[in-house]
């Protein structure tokens, strides 16, 4: 790749000047790609006017792409593809319309999340609907070691149903039908407090105040103390980033270590992103 490296914040992220998905992922860039998001957790592409089929090529550039869990948000002809919009063609929504509005890692409500996220700016208003990102790496680097030791070998429960919204599919069930649903299909699972990166095995601190419920062997109380102090101590807003989204920006970054969350945008003016999901276990596992 011939770019050149920008910083986005003191603590992480580059933005690569130079770079086109359109031609670059197509020459085998994606391994070094993910070379640099190891290193960086988040990385810019400004300007990357693709189509959702090219969008497509540059996550499979990069590993195996995971689809959305919930197949109604999908976008029509490309399956990998989760569509976020508060657009309608012929009065239907073409996305989901507000999404991630808290502090989250993508699908740690899963057994085995995602390891990455790219998401491209399709159509977005001149104002708000900004992206905020904060390290777990840094996170985890700056507890004091008496709190660092207490969490070591420790294990938190996360599930979606803290998050879940009603759908269409869900009219006439009472919210306990649907929570006994969401148990059953997308069943609460556990990940470690302190949990490697299965790329690097570089230790983070793996919670947040979206899908992180509560802590195996802590009582309820306690574990909701915890974790308010924890997440309280990751988004230092010292320590963020705060990215505003461009047409043609792709985001690309390592859930693993970073936690993000969306900010508010105006109803009224039209925002689309198109989102991919690279799986587990991607190109470059022997690192």
């Amino acid at each position: 790749m011939s770019t050149t490296m920008r910083p986005l914040s003191k603590y992480f992220g580059v933005e690569l000047v130079g770079f086109d998905a359109r031609r670059d992922a197509g020459a085998g860039a994606g391994a070094e790609l993910l070379d640099l998001l190891l290193r960086h957790q988040l990385l810019l592409l400004r300007d990357q006017e693709l189509t959702p089929a090219e969008l497509v090529g540059v996550g499979r550039s990069m590993g195996p792409i995971q689809p959305f869990l919930l197949s109604n948000y999908r976008h029509p002809e490309f399956d990998e593809i989760l569509v976020t919009s508060n657009e309608k063609v012929n009065g239907k929504p073409i996305g989901v319309a507000r999404v991630g509005n808290f502090w989250h890692s993508d699908s740690s409500y899963i057994e085995r999340p995602a390891n990455t996220t790219l998401l491209h700016a399709v159509k977005v208003p001149p104002t708000g609907g900004d992206t905020l990102f904060a390290s777990m790496y840094l996170a985890l680097d700056e507890l004091s070691p008496e709190l660092r030791a207490a969490l070591e070998g420790r294990v938190a429960v996360h599930t979606i149903r803290k998050r879940y919204k009603v759908t269409a599919q869900d009219v006439g069930q009472s919210l306990r039908e649907i929570d006994d649903r969401l148990r059953i299909t997308i069943p609460d699972v556990t990940h470690p407090v302190v949990r490697e990166h299965p790329l690097t095995g570089r230790p983070a601190l793996y919670i947040s105040e979206g899908y992180t419920l509560s802590f195996e062997g802590m009582g309820w109380e306690q574990s909701q103390k915890m974790l308010e102090e924890l997440h309280a101590h990751a988004t230092r807003e010292s320590t963020l980033y705060r990215h505003h989204w461009r047409v043609g920006d792709i985001l690309i970054w390592d859930n693993p270590s970073l936690i993000h969350a969306a900010m508010p945008s105006d109803p009224e003016l039209p925002r689309t992103m198109h989102r991919l999901s690279i799986a587990s276990g991607a190109s470059g596992e022997a690192r």
